[in-house]
């Protein structure tokens, strides 16, 4: 589904990788989990995924395209097969819970008719849809501010599967919830994208919830894969390797959640 060879990315003001030479191939239907310390890459290999940043070298496949190669003017049907949903929901909390899900469909439509807020019958049934797989049927003329911070991802979520998505990017999708609605969400995540056969890769803060909620793990650290595979073939070592002997190894790697 998704194969990346020898990815690289460097920012503008940084002499430092983010990404350092990553080779990874990911089956569709996997649930893969990105763990690491702040700073360590996750973010940057998952927006490199979704070409918000442009890499400065490597390739990138999904279902056999090289991503980075495509022209600028089809960036934006690649995006459209690619659904995120991010740490702090990235909604628009003045316009109502059916806006933000429709967003969803402007893979569907010109930008013309999106920035109009013209959308089709099918494109109100499907964000309908959506919202009902995520628990919030009836939510639709309510306005996003109002909502509870595990509603609000609940959102993202429907706007995301109104894509309909062949992959799903999580970047720290449940770090501003509490425990509970952390649990409430990953679980949700994960039985939608396998029952939809939707690729899910997640990058997630607590190892804890990295075992309970992949197929397969993958460590960075200082923008490499330092460890790639099952939860039951992660050690102590493997953690320390991940994360170093830091804060972020004894509250995330050691600790668990």
């Amino acid at each position: 589904m998704i194969k990346i060879e020898n990815l690289n990315h460097t920012y503008k003001d940084r002499e430092k990788k983010a990404l350092n030479n990553i080779n990874l191939h990911i089956e569709k239907g996997e649930s893969l989990v990105i763990i690491g310390s702040s700073g360590s890459g996750k973010s940057t290999l998952l927006k490199a995924i979704n070409r918000t940043i442009e890499p400065t070298g490597g390739k990138i496949f999904i279902a056999g395209e090289d991503i980075l190669s495509i022209p600028n003017k089809t960036v934006r049907q690649v995006r459209g097969r690619i659904g995120m949903i991010f740490q702090n929901f990235n909604l628009i909390e003045r316009e109502t819970v059916m806006k933000n899900v429709l967003d969803g469909r402007s893979r569907y439509n010109t930008n013309f008719r999106t920035v109009l807020g013209i959308f089709s019958d099918n494109d109100y049934e499907v964000a309908k849809e959506s919202l009902q797989m995520v628990g919030l049927g009836g939510y639709e003329q309510d306005r996003v501010a109002n909502l509870s911070g595990g509603q609000k991802q609940r959102v993202a979520m429907a706007r995301a599967l109104s894509q309909k998505p062949e992959v799903i990017l999580a970047d720290e999708p449940v770090s501003n919830l509490d425990p509970k609605l952390m649990k409430e969400i990953m679980d949700l995540l994960k039985k939608i994208c396998e029952e939809e056969n939707i690729t899910l890769i997640s990058s997630l803060h607590f190892l804890d919830f990295a075992k309970q909620y992949s197929t397969r793990i993958i460590g960075i650290r200082e923008g490499e894969v330092v460890f790639d595979g099952s939860k039951d073939d992660l050690t102590e070592k493997d953690t320390v390797d991940i994360y170093g002997k830091t804060k972020d190894w004894y509250l995330y790697g050691k600790l668990g959640f």
